[in-house]
């Protein structure tokens, strides 16, 4: 899905994802970790990405691992677009809760996989 900048938009795919996770039998404490994932890699892209610029945000379940992808159509908004990367306080919240964490390629602004 595209999404503008707007935080309300966040819990809602935060909730969203939450509620699909719970059905699916997943830890509290897993999706937990999962929704500070999202907030975490959301707020950055809210930082970083130009005001009007649609960024996507696909999240993948399946019996295993719960994958969320943040990525960014088009030209980047500035030289440093990822916060992940250039701040770091995120990119350790997001690693000490996720199994796995890449960053910044072809457009990819963080992919982050949890194990289940």
């Amino acid at each position: 899905m595209d999404l503008p900048r707007d935080l309300d938009r966040m819990n809602t795919l935060r909730h969203v994802l939450d509620g699909a996770l719970n059905g699916l039998g997943v830890a509290e404490q897993t999706r937990t970790d999962i929704g500070l994932i999202v907030s975490e890699t959301w707020a950055n892209v809210i930082a970083h990405v130009r005001v009007g610029v649609a960024f996507q945000v696909r999240a993948t379940v399946d019996e295993l691992r719960c994958v969320i992808e943040v990525t960014h159509p088009g030209e980047p908004a500035s030289e440093n677009v990822n916060a992940l990367i250039t701040s770091g306080h995120s990119l350790k919240v997001v690693r000490t809760l996720a199994d796995h964490v890449d960053v910044d390629r072809d457009g990819l602004l963080v992919k982050v996989t949890k194990l289940l």
